[in-house]
């Protein structure tokens, strides 16, 4: 069947807002005297804030109490969006517009709060999506297949009538435990990085090559 949806993650695809992302991170960390990695905040990009904090404590080496954890990532959402400078990657705009003028339908399937995607979108922009996914809709994070799979039956499209567009593995890895074929971009990690994609991008406008367009 012809593709006829297309399924976008939005931090590392459509903003490049990851490296805050991590600031954001460190800083926290920074203040219960711990440090952590960029790569291990990239690498685990599409779970949520609570499933990455474990991780991030275990590789810092640090204790924070339970009770303390909620408040932590709450504090360090509050601090990204304090310090992010929202950028579109180049093309994103205008690929976004030609594939709804178009009559593609899109959805915005991110692992973000809703808080941050509306700092990092505008009410005009996310007018452009038929469907939107945030981490806050779905209690199984990316690389469960729910996300995607929840926005491809908002749809009311066949999977094989969608396309997911991904720069993280485990972005990726949510796109084919859906069912979905994936475009991977290596926007945040290299092309080593994306094993198991199904196409690859080298900007969001080569989209258009999968698409007969």
């Amino acid at each position: 069947m012809p593709v006829k949806a297309i399924l976008f993650d939005l931090d590392g695809v459509i903003v490049d807002t990851l490296h805050f992302h991590f600031l954001a991170w460190q800083e926290m960390f920074r203040r219960w005297g711990g440090e952590v990695k960029e790569l291990t905040v990239l690498l685990h990009e599409g779970r949520s804030s609570r499933e990455i904090l474990p991780l991030l404590i275990e590789e810092a080496g640090i204790e924070i109490p339970e009770d303390h954890r909620h408040d932590f990532i709450e504090t360090k959402r509050a601090y990204y969006r304090s310090i992010v400078q929202v950028q579109f990657y180049p093309e994103a705009k205008e690929t976004l517009r030609k594939l709804h003028k178009e009559g593609y339908k899109l959805a915005l399937v991110t692992a973000c709060a809703k808080k941050n995607m509306h700092h990092a979108l505008s009410e005009d922009e996310l007018k452009l999506f038929d469907v939107i996914v945030t981490g806050d809709d779905i209690p199984r994070a990316k690389p469960n297949p729910d996300p995607y799979e929840t926005a491809q039956k908002k749809l009311g499209l066949e999977k094989d009538e969608c396309l997911v567009i991904e720069n993280a593995p485990l972005g990726i890895e949510s796109g084919k435990n859906a069912g979905i074929k994936v475009a991977a971009i290596a926007t945040t990690l290299p092309k080593e990085y994306l094993k198991g994609a199904d196409y690859y991008l080298n900007t969001l406008r080569d989209i258009f090559k999968y698409l007969g367009t």
